[in-house]
């Protein structure tokens, strides 16, 4: 035999096959990195016919060569220095493992109750966070609900207004004149031949006043055509030019020139207007999700991605972000 195996705790190494005890030793020192006196400590055997032979002599090496066996187990005995070192040395990091495995699992058991206690927090958080939701979107379809009612009641008051404005333009005379439109001849005729009356005349030269659903307390003309004098003393008391210069239907009573058409002009650019007052733009047609002002007066957001959904400026400080939706500001009403 040229080569032997050495087996030490499930490591095994090679060499070539040693003449001495002496030599196997060294062998042993140099292959596991033992010092000299502690390869001397190493316990040398060998299995033959199911049992386990130790060498401790030349002699035993001898009959170790002659059997033609190539592997040596090598163990150390618990007495040897090599032997105490390294189990004091297994010992302590033992403990040390033991240790640091119980603050290990010490330390997983406070984060797994932390993680538990945040997870309720949370839970709990989105719970309240879904109930407001869903009072909101209750809140929104009864918004909405009222809102296609009052949308609804505007536009009929819009129709009634728009009509009621164009008799009253027409009563007043405030439709311009169309150019292409051109005189009859009968008209033609009367100028030429100056048949016209005198009434005829002077609304040709400057249209009269009309007050509409106002008649003359004196002469019970209804409606007041030219100027109506409204009576300051007497409500519901109205006049018309003549009656008014009759002393005798005046007497004790005190008036003033009312100006329908200024009155009716002030009206229509009212109505037509697009802010108050205060210089606020209004938001006609327009409600907040939020606190359900209607229209909005003032800042108004607009979803970017909900159709219809709208906040005035305070609803946007305070739900814009339970929201989550960008908003963009409204600067006109037609936008």
């Amino acid at each position: 035999m040229k080569n032997i195996s050495l087996n030490f705790f499930g490591e095994k190494v090679t060499i070539n096959m040693p003449t001495t005890l002496a030599s196997l030793r060294k062998e042993i020192s140099d292959k596991f990195l033992f010092n000299p006196s502690d390869a001397a400590e190493v316990i040398i055997s060998y299995v033959k016919d199911l049992g386990k032979k130790i060498i401790q002599t030349e002699q035993d090496f001898s009959n170790f060569i002659k059997n033609k066996i190539g592997k040596i187990d090598l163990d150390i005995d618990q007495n040897s220095r090599l032997y105490q070192e390294n189990f004091n040395s297994l010992k302590k990091e033992t403990e040390e493992n033991k240790k640091n495995l119980e603050a290990c699992l010490k330390e997983n058991e406070e984060l797994k109750k932390k993680k538990e206690e945040m997870l309720l927090e949370e839970t709990k958080k989105i719970n309240e966070l879904e109930m407001k939701i869903q009072k909101l979107m209750k809140r929104k379809k009864k918004i909405e609900k009222k809102m296609k009612i009052e949308q609804k009641t505007i536009e009929k008051k819009q129709k009634e207004n728009s009509k009621k404005i164009q008799i009253l333009r027409k009563k007043l005379n405030l439709d311009t004149p169309n150019p292409e439109k051109k005189t009859s001849p009968t008209k033609k005729k009367l100028l030429k031949k100056g048949n016209i009356p005198m009434q005829v005349k002077i609304i040709q030269s400057k249209p009269r006043e009309v007050h509409p659903f106002v008649s003359c307390d004196g002469c019970k003309m209804n409606p007041i055509v030219g100027k109506r004098f409204k009576c300051i003393n007497k409500p519901n008391v109205d006049f018309c030019e003549r009656c008014f210069m009759n002393k005798k239907k005046t007497q004790g009573l005190k008036f003033e020139h009312y100006d329908t058409e200024k009155v009716i002009k002030e009206i229509i650019s009212e109505t037509s207007s697009n802010s108050n007052k205060e210089g606020k733009v209004i938001h006609r047609m327009t409600s907040c999700e939020g606190c359900g002002m209607c229209p909005i007066v003032g800042e108004r957001y607009k979803c970017t991605i909900c159709p219809n959904f709208d906040y005035c400026g305070d609803c946007k400080q305070l739900f814009g972000n339970i929201h989550g939706h960008a908003m963009v500001e409204m600067k006109s009403n037609y936008n």
